[in-house]
């Protein structure tokens, strides 16, 4: 090797606050599953980002709308005005969500729309003289946000530890591992061994205190794409039901059509009460998540005044 090769010189510290001190490569372009760094080394983005660029980096299509729609305005406040934009892409939406799910709440993220519907399911039982009801089951483990409401549904220690004084004391039920399950019982049994979790879980806090049970139909960061048996799903909603117990699906980041279909739990043709929506909805290029729910959940919390909740 040449005594003059030449080598960049080390980067500057950066102001950024970053999650660690570790130094990554820095990035210079991307272009549909690509990503090239300041040395000229492509590499193949095989995560999507965070789980985030369904369509491809760039994609040309969504660049020009984007400017198009640049040219005419850059916000608008949903207290102040209707827009078409949200209007048409709330249609669509609505058009792709199972049952009744046709009210969109838009948000700027995962997080902001986990929040948003447990604010929701909170506010609908205030608001139809249930206000007894205010837990939030969710299982262990679980991701389902960093925000502090997120966090408090989230089974996950290594997030949650050091904010558990200021995180409300919500149940879990164990999620539903059953390939790692070695006993006599066929899928179809475990899958609804792990359904009645719930209910065992609902009897033992008090029926008449549990608000909703939030669930990621397909797991994601905590349990790594867990798929339970398919009998669990339909007893989960049999459970629901049975306790007017509000089904959350956290589809952050199974939905969008990540999974084949348009959300995680239409494989099983789920029918949850409120859906979270985020990550490829958005596809990295604008921050971007709604919060879908009925419109039977959405009336009484207008009638009542309105949803006291939002994000700028």
């Amino acid at each position: 090797m040449s005594d003059t090769a030449v080598t960049k010189p080390e980067r500057a510290p950066s102001h950024l606050f970053y999650q660690s001190r570790s130094r990554r490569p820095q990035a210079t372009h991307a272009q549909g599953i690509y990503i090239w760094d300041e040395n000229g080394r492509r590499v193949i983005d095989g995560s999507s980002g965070a789980m985030v660029v369904n369509i491809g980096h760039s994609n040309p299509n969504v660049i020009a709308a984007m400017k198009a729609q640049l040219d005419r305005a850059t916000f608008i406040y949903r207290l102040h005005f209707e827009n078409e934009p949200a209007e048409e892409l709330a249609r669509r939406l609505a058009g792709r969500m199972p049952g009744d799910l046709d009210k969109v709440f838009f948000v700027s993220g995962g997080s902001e729309a986990v929040e948003s519907a447990i604010k929701l399911a909170r506010q609908w039982a205030v608001a139809t003289d249930q206000a007894g009801r205010w837990k939030v089951i969710s299982r262990f483990p679980s991701y389902h946000g960093a925000t502090l409401g997120a966090l408090a549904v989230t089974g996950y220690n290594a997030l949650t530890a050091p904010f558990t004084p200021m995180l409300p004391a919500m149940p879990k039920i164990a999620a539903p591992t059953a390939y790692l399950d070695r006993d006599n019982l066929t899928m179809e049994e475990r899958g609804l061994k792990y359904a009645d979790l719930l209910e065992a879980r609902i009897e033992a806090e008090g029926p008449e205190s549990v608000l909703a049970f939030i669930m990621e139909p397909i797991g994601g960061a905590s349990t790594g794409a867990l798929v339970a048996p398919d009998s669990y799903y339909a007893r989960i909603r049999e459970i629901c039901d049975r306790y007017g117990v509000l089904l959350i699906h956290d589809e952050v980041m199974s939905g969008a059509g990540r999974t084949g279909k348009y959300l995680g739990g239409d494989h099983w043709n789920c029918r949850p009460d409120i859906v979270a929506l985020s990550k490829g909805l958005g596809a990295g290029y604008a921050p971007l998540g709604a919060m879908i729910a009925s419109d039977r959940l959405v009336q009484p919390v207008l009638g009542m005044g309105g949803f006291a909740h939002g994000y700028t």
